[in-house]
C-alpha cells in the first residue's frame, strides 16, 4: 500500500483546490423566474444528443428549466447562466449502483445559450470525438471545464474568441488532444487558471511560452505531462506578476535547470516531478521562494545535488510557508542539517530513494507539523531515539528504511509515545528487535503495519491480534518471529489486507483467516494438510504463497472456489497425490508453482482451455507421468514452463 503515500501527497493539494474553484451544482436562485422558451429548446436538443443510461438528467422535463440539475438562470432576466453537465455534481454514484457517465455528442444549439458564462462537461464520455468549434462563439464564459471528457483531436483556435475567460480546463489523460498553435492563448488576456495536462504541444516551448507570457493575469499553470522538450534558460513570464501555481511536471526536459525556477516569489505550489536532470543550481542566495508552500521535486532519476544546501537555501527564504516538500526519487546525497527543525509549517516531507547518508539530527522532533514522514531507501546509520519523536504529535505516517542496514530505532521501554493518531508505519532494513515495538500498543488507528527485516525475535503480541479487524496491510516478513499462528485474527476491513509472515519461525497449520486478499506464509515451519475448506473460508484470496514449509497432504479441491486467485505457489514442501482439476473456476489464475513436492500422476488436459491467464507453471521436482505432446495444447499464453526431474515422455507441441 505504498502507493497511498504518493495520493495523499502528491493530489491532496491539487483536489482542494479543485473543490474551491469548482462550482457546485445550481438551480434557480427565484421559484418565481421562468426560463426563455428558445434556451429550453436549445438545453433540450442538447439532452437528446447525450447518451444517458443512468438518467443522470431525469429533471430536465417541463417548462421551467431554471430549476433543471445543472442548470442556473438569472433571476431577472431568465437566462441560462450555467450549464454544469460534470459528472459528480449531476449523476450520484454508490457503490451498489454506480452511474455511468454521459456520453455522446454536443448540440450545436448551444450556440442559442448566449448568456452563458459557465460551461462544465468534465468527467464525461464525448467519445473522442474534437472539441466543437462553436464553443468559442460563446463569448460571454468565464469558466469552461472540458476535462477528462474525452475529446480528441486539435483543440480549436476559436477558443481564442472567449475573451472573457477567467478559467480554461482541457486536461485529458485518456485520449489524444493537441495543440499546433497557441496564437489562440494570447487572446485569452483575462484567463487566471490555465489548465492543459496532458495536452500533445508540438509547437516549441519558446512559442508557447511567448503566448502564455501574454496572459498577465495568470495566478495558475498546469502544463503537466505536455511533451514539452526544452525550458528557456532565461524568465519567460516577463508580463505575469502574480503566478501562484506552476506544473511543469512529467515532460521530458532534455536541458539544465534554469535558476529562474526558483526565483519566483509569488509562488505557493511549484510541481517539477519526473521532468528534470541534472545538478539542482547550487546559488543559494539567489533562491526567492518566499511564499512557497509546496514543493515536488520527486521522480527525477537523474536530478543531483547536496541534500544540505538544498534544504538550507529553502530554510532562508520560505521556512515559514513551506508544508509539503516532495524530494523523493533523486540522486541526491549528502546529510540532512540541524536546521532541518526550523521548518516551522511542514507537515509532508518525502525523501525516499535517494543517496542520502549519515545520522538523521535529532532537531527531526522539532517539526511539530508533521504528518507524513518518509525516510525509505537511504543510506541512514547510526540510532534513533525517542528525542527524534519527542513534539511530532501530529504525525498520521512513518516510514523509514537503510540500504545498508546500518540504522536503530531504540527507544525506552516505558516511552509515552506524543502522537496517537499513527495510521502508517513502515521500518524496514532497520534494527527494531529483539522485542515487538511495545510503542505500537497504543497506536488504535493503525491499519498499515509493515516491520520487515527489523531484527525481531519476539512472538507476535495479542494487542496486535485486536488490531486486525482494521488492518489493510500486515508484514512482518524478514524477522525470527517465532510461535504458533493463531486463528484470532479478524481481518474485517472494508479493504482486504494483504497480510506476508513469511521468512520467519512460525508453527503450526495453515490459518483459515477470511476476508484478506493476499496469503505470504513462504519460509516457516508451518506443518500439517492445507485445510480441506480453504476455498470456501478464503474465497477473496488473489495471491498465496504457502512454499518451504513443511505441509503434506493432497491439495484440496475447494481451491477451485478462489475465483479471482491469480498467484499460487506451494512448492517445497512434502504435498502428495495427483494434481486435482480445480482449473474451471479460476479464470485469472495467472503464476502455478507446485515444484519440490511429491506429486503423482499425469497433468490435466484442460489446464491450459481452462486457464487463459496462465504464463508460468512450474511442475518440476515431483513424481509425474505424462504424454507432453498431449498435454499442453491450447497454450498460448504461456511462456515459462519447468517441468525438469519427472518421468515425463514424449515433446511440449510447439504453440
Amino acid at each position: 500500500m505504498a502507493s497511498i503515500k504518493i495520493f495523499l501527497g502528491y493530489f491532496v493539494i491539487p483536489l482542494l483546490f479543485l473543490f474551491v474553484s469548482t462550482p457546485n451544482v445550481v438551480t434557480s436562485l427565484n421559484a418565481s423566474t421562468v426560463c426563455i422558451k428558445e434556451e429550453r429548446v436549445a438545453l433540450l436538443k442538447i439532452k437528446k444528443d447525450l447518451k444517458d443510461p443512468s438518467n443522470c438528467l431525469s429533471s430536465w422535463v417541463g417548462k421551467d428549466c431554471c430549476n433543471w440539475k445543472g442548470i442556473e438562470c438569472d433571476n431577472q432576466t431568465g437566462h441560462v447562466l450555467k450549464l454544469d453537465l460534470q459528472f459528480a455534481h449531476i449523476c450520484s454514484t454508490t457503490d451498489i449502483l454506480p452511474s455511468t457517465p454521459l456520453s455522446g455528442e454536443l448540440n450545436p444549439s448551444l450556440t442559442y445559450l448566449t448568456h452563458l458564462t459557465l460551461l462544465d462537461l468534465s468527467f464525461n464520455n464525448l467519445e473522442g470525438t474534437p472539441i466543437p468549434k462553436f464553443i468559442g462563439s460563446l463569448n460571454m464564459l468565464r469558466y469552461l471545464d472540458l476535462s477528462f471528457a474525452n475529446f480528441s483531436g486539435m483543440v480549436p483556435s476559436q477558443l481564442g474568441n472567449l475573451s472573457n475567460l477567467h478559467y480554461l480546463d482541457i486536461s485529458n489523460p485518456f485520449t489524444s488532444i493537441g495543440v499546433g498553435d497557441v496564437s489562440w492563448l494570447s487572446a485569452l488576456s483575462s484567463l487566471q487558471y490555465l489548465h492543459m495536462d496532458f495536452v500533445n504541444i508540438t509547437i516549441s516551448s519558446h512559442e508557447l511560452f511567448r503566448a502564455i507570457n501574454m496572459i498577465p493575469s495568470l495566478l495558475e499553470l498546469h502544463l503537466s505531462a505536455c511533451n514539452l522538450g526544452i525550458l528557456p534558460p532565461s524568465f519567460p513570464f516577463e508580463n505575469i506578476t502574480s503566478l501562484s501555481v506552476l506544473d511543469l511536471s512529467g515532460n521530458p526536459f532534455d536541458s539544465s535547470i534554469p535558476s529562474w525556477l526558483f526565483n519566483m516569489s509569488t509562488l505557493t505550489q511549484l510541481y517539477l516531478s519526473s521532468s528534470l536532470r541534472g545538478l539542482i543550481p547550487p546559488m543559494l542566495v539567489r533562491w526567492n521562494l518566499s511564499k512557497l508552500q509546496l514543493l515536488d521535486l520527486s521522480s527525477n532519476y537523474y536530478l543531483t545535488g547536496d541534500i544540505t544546501e538544498m534544504l538550507e537555501a529553502l530554510l532562508s527564504c520560505s521556512n515559514q510557508s513551506l508544508e509539503w516538500l516532495y524530494l523523493s526519487s533523486n540522486q541526491l546525497t549528502g546529510k540532512l542539517p540541524h536546521s532541518l527543525g526550523q521548518f516551522n509549517s511542514l507537515h509532508y516531507l518525502d525523501l525516499s530513494n535517494n543517496s542520502l547518508s549519515g545520522s538523521i539530527p535529532e532537531s527531526i522532533g522539532q517539526l511539530t507539523q508533521m504528518q507524513f514522514l518518509n525516510l525509505l531507501q537511504n543510506f541512514w546509520e547510526g540510532t534513533m531515539t525517542n528525542i527524534h519523536f519527542q513534539n511530532l504529535t501530529n504525525l498520521l505516517s512513518f516510514s523509514i528504511s537503510s540500504k545498508n542496514n546500518s540504522l536503530a530505532l531504540k527507544v525506552t521501554h516505558d516511552w509515552v509515545v506524543p502522537f496517537k493518531g499513527l495510521h502508517h508505519v513502515e521500518i524496514r532494513d532497520c534494527q527494531l528487535g529483539p522485542t515487538f515495538p511495545n510503542w505500537l500498543r497504543n497506536q488504535t488507528s493503525l491499519v498499515e503495519v509493515i516491520l520487515q527485516n527489523t531484527g525481531i525475535l519476539d512472538e507476535i503480541p495479542h494487542w496486535l491480534y485486536n488490531l486486525s479487524s482494521q488492518i489493510w496491510q500486515l508484514d512482518l516478513s524478514y524477522n525470527k518471529i517465532s510461535g504458533h499462528l493463531t486463528k484470532e485474527m479478524n481481518f474485517s476491513s472494508s479493504y482486504p489486507p494483504m497480510v506476508d509472515l513469511s521468512f520467519n519461525q512460525l508453527r503450526g497449520s495453515v490459518p483459515l483467516w477470511s476476508g484478506i486478499s493476499a496469503l505470504y506464509l513462504r519460509n516457516n515451519l508451518l506443518s500439517g494438510t492445507i485445510p480441506g475448506n480453504i476455498g470456501e473460508e478464503m474465497s477473496q484470496l488473489l495471491y498465496l504463497d504457502l512454499s518451504n514449509n513443511q505441509l503434506s497432504g493432497s491439495i484440496p479441491l475447494s481451491i477451485n472456489r478462489i475465483q479471482n486467485l491469480s498467484y499460487i505457489d506451494l512448492s517445497n514442501n512434502y504435498l502428495t497425490g495427483e494434481i486435482p482439476k480445480f482449473w474451471m473456476g479460476m479464470q485469472s489464475l495467472q503464476i502455478i508453482d507446485l515444484s519440490n513436492n511429491s506429486l503423482s500422476g499425469g497433468i490435466p488436459t484442460s489446464i491450459c482451455s481452462a486457464l487463459p491467464s496462465l504464463f508460468i507453471l512450474d511442475l518440476s521436482n515431483n513424481n509425474l507421468s505424462a504424454d507432453l505432446s498431449s498435454a499442453f495444447q491450447n497454450c498460448s499464453s504461456l511462456s515459462t514452463l519447468v517441468l525438469g526431474n519427472n518421468s515425463f515422455f514424449g515433446s511440449v507441441p510447439k504453440v
